[in-house]
């Protein structure tokens, strides 16, 4: 992009260069969901494919879509060895669904879904839950919300105001 070969594209660029810094920084460290050896082969893969496939007017194509797309292309060949956990890991909600981890329970059935969910996050499938800040930061943690639970049931010190 400096020397003008790349279009920056709609995307901002500040997302895409956090997509590039992450895996850059990966490269050099460690990340609780990304987690790599130091220098791992496939950390240095990765910021290749960025360089050689960048697209700045597709929304994750230099982010999560680029390892998608990696990890496909390098699958079954010998040497590379990794394993991929399936999105209830740790995005049991969904960008667009991660207000509902917010607001309390309203009816009957927004409180079943709420008891159902908190059930899937107890699983031992779930090990984290990304709260995808950009949607999420415009929400404050209502009382008896799935965020209010989780934090009240987990966590040992946190000090915040829930509204009601």
């Amino acid at each position: 992009m400096k020397s003008g070969n790349k279009d920056p594209g709609e995307i901002p660029l500040s997302q895409n260069l956090s997509n590039l810094i992450i895996l850059a920084v990966l490269n050099k460290l460690n990340n609780a969901v990304l987690v790599f050896d130091m220098n791992h082969p496939l950390l240095f893969k990765f910021i290749e494919e960025f360089a050689s496939t960048f697209g700045g007017n597709k929304w994750g194509h230099n982010g999560p879509y680029l390892i998608s797309r990696f990890v496909q292309k390098v699958a079954e060949r010998p040497g590379y060895n990794f394993t991929i956990l399936p999105p209830m890991a740790f995005d049991p909600a969904g960008w667009n669904r991660i207000g509902g981890f917010f607001k309390k329970s309203e009816s009957n059935a927004e409180s079943r879904w709420v008891n159902a969910k908190l059930l899937l996050l107890i699983s031992g499938e779930t090990y984290g839950v990304h709260v995808w800040n950009r949607q999420s930061s415009r929400f404050s943690i209502e009382e008896g919300s799935i965020m209010s639970r989780l934090i009240s049931d987990n966590c040992v010190i946190w000090e915040y105001k829930q509204s009601s």
